[in-house]
């Protein structure tokens, strides 16, 4: 019992560390933007609810820690709540008696405000650079050769005729650089075809199978449907670690945050076109059960045989791989935040952005009918989507205790 309340108390710790994270370097993004245009922010809030405790600094900006620590917030002179949607009865009160008309966000230039807006997400892939570079510095990457080592009977890889000893080049021309990618490349991809490039005694030959789309352990205790290949890799050489050094680091977080970017931009559209099932999506329930998997098993790992030697290092190593693990989910968040938030779903900073290209061509902006049914039909369609997320995580949940 004890044991299940402090792996418990771990899930939510790291949950809590990593989306508070991301949620508040978002919302620095837009804030920072906004000050140097010079819009006035009435509040920044870390996490939501009640307020704890707040202190105004000499801007006149209200900070304050809220009770739910889950992300955070900035509200600029003018907006009706925390999305920026725009009070309409506030900003003609504020034109007629506000002289510092130019301190309200909703009154700068149509460029401006797409700035201001776009500042959210562009924080979050700036954060998943400088992330992902300290992962390549501390950590590297590695690059390993692989081949077949095992083929299922009736699988689809036995179906395209794979056999032990099959050298893997490519996967629909992609060169992998290790196991993992390899994985992750035909997991997204259940039910489609995919040409597998191998070496066969010398003889180059093109495969193609498609995975077929099963429940499959994630490593974590549960199941998620998945596309399976039926077949197992082993090392076809050497594994070659690559660290980065320092100069090197930048571009190391500029290739891993466009590959992970890239990713999830080909993830939604198989969402979209009903290639990937919907199963896969996932919400802050989802998030806080992967963060905490990951913690409990980073601590309950069997530390390196040099490390078991002495307690102190025991416990350096495992605080080691949990920074690792934090700083790792906290650039995949980032990604995802950012990338989401650029979705063109009018309470979303993509939305706003429409409207800004909008009125940008046009040289007016929607009329404010138009964009208050645009922000209850993005309403609408962002709370779908989170009913539908937070039924795949109970449900992961669900089969994770039984």
């Amino acid at each position: 019992m004890i044991d299940f309340f402090s792996a418990g108390a771990l899930s939510l710790v790291a949950f809590v560390m990593v989306i508070s994270f991301v949620v508040v370097i978002h919302e620095l993004g837009h804030y920072w933007a906004g000050r140097w245009f010079g819009v006035h922010a009435e509040a920044f809030s870390v996490g939501f609810g009640p307020t704890l405790f707040s202190w105004p600094d000499r801007n006149g900006t209200v900070w304050r820690i809220a009770a739910l620590p889950l992300g955070g917030y900035v509200q600029f002179r003018g907006d009706r709540n925390a999305a920026s949607a725009p009070d309409r009865a506030i900003l003609e009160q504020l034109k007629r008696e506000t002289p510092e008309a130019d301190t309200i966000l909703h009154f700068k230039p149509v460029w401006q405000r797409a700035i201001i807006v776009g500042a959210g997400p562009i924080a979050n892939f700036l954060l998943a650079i400088v992330l992902f570079a300290g992962v390549g510095l501390m950590r590297g990457d590695y690059v390993q050769p692989l081949q077949v080592a095992f083929v299922a009977e009736e699988s689809a890889a036995s179906a395209a005729g794979f056999e032990r000893g099959d050298r893997l080049l490519s996967l629909d021309g992609v060169e992998p650089a290790n196991d993992r990618e390899v994985i992750q490349f035909i997991r997204i991809r259940a039910e489609e075809p995919i040409d597998f490039l191998v070496d066969r005694g010398g003889e180059q030959l093109v495969l193609t199978a498609a995975p077929r789309r099963e429940m499959i352990p994630d490593g974590f205790g549960g199941e998620r449907p998945l596309g399976r290949l039926g077949v197992r890799f082993e090392p076809a050489g050497p594994v070659q670690i690559t660290c980065c050094a320092w100069y090197e680091a930048p571009a190391y977080g500029v290739a891993m945050t466009w590959d992970m970017t890239a990713t999830l931009v080909e993830f939604l559209g198989r969402l979209v076109t009903g290639r990937a099932s919907i199963e896969l999506m996932n919400g802050p329930i989802g998030v806080a059960t992967t963060s905490g998997q990951l913690a409990n098993a980073i601590v309950d790992a069997e530390p390196s045989e040099q490390a078991a030697q002495s307690v102190s290092a025991t416990v350096f190593e495992r605080a080691f791989r949990l920074f690792l693990a934090f700083i790792t989910m906290s650039a995949l968040l980032s990604v995802t935040l950012g990338l989401m938030n650029l979705l063109p779903i009018p309470v979303l900073d993509g939305g706003h952005l429409v409207y800004y290209a909008y009125e940008a061509i046009t040289q007016r902006p929607p009329s404010p009918a138009v964009q208050e049914a645009g922000f209850k039909l993005g309403l609408v369609l962002l709370v779908g989507m989170m009913v539908v997320a937070t039924w795949n995580d109970l449900s992961y949940l669900r089969d994770l205790f039984s």
